[in-house]
């Protein structure tokens, strides 16, 4: 009896040995993991932040004049605007021309912004000036807001 219970004792050690390798394997894995996606992070946000230098961005402003503020307070087009320029990705934002019974203005919303404002009624506000020095442009997502950028 005594034999049995020393050989499966023995048999039982060894397994909890084995385990307990395993155990201290994975957990050595599992940071070396951990500091391999913090490398590839560091990696993407020096080769993002690199690409933000060499290119020239343009964030589309339209700004209201104290005498033209009553009236755009009313326009439709522009609280579709400004209730949709959130973005997570590029691919979220679009390029939009927007008709004001003055001008015309091309700005940058998000997806749901651009749906909103195909479905909206005609604007009858004077918007008085908007930025459109980029004739043609393209729209990206730049910390976490949709602007325009000039298309190569």
């Amino acid at each position: 009896m005594i034999k049995w219970l020393s050989i499966s004792l023995f048999v039982l050690s060894i397994f909890l040995l084995f385990l307990l390798g395993f155990g201290v394997l994975l957990n050595d894995n599992e940071k070396q993991h951990q500091l391999y996606n913090r490398q590839l992070e560091d990696k993407k946000r020096q080769k993002l932040a690199s690409n933000n230098e060499n290119e020239k961005f343009v964030v589309t402003s339209i700004p209201i004049t104290p005498s033209l503020r009553d009236e755009q307070k009313k326009s439709i087009n522009l609280a579709i605007i400004t209730k949709n320029l959130t973005c997570i990705s590029n691919e979220q934002c679009a390029v939009v021309e927007i008709d004001f019974v003055d001008l015309t203005c091309t700005v940058a919303v998000n997806i749901i912004g651009e749906t909103q404002l195909k479905k909206a009624i005609k604007d009858e506000t004077i918007i008085g000036r908007c930025d459109n020095s980029i004739q043609d442009s393209k729209a990206i997502c730049l910390d976490n807001f949709c602007s325009l950028t000039p298309s190569n």
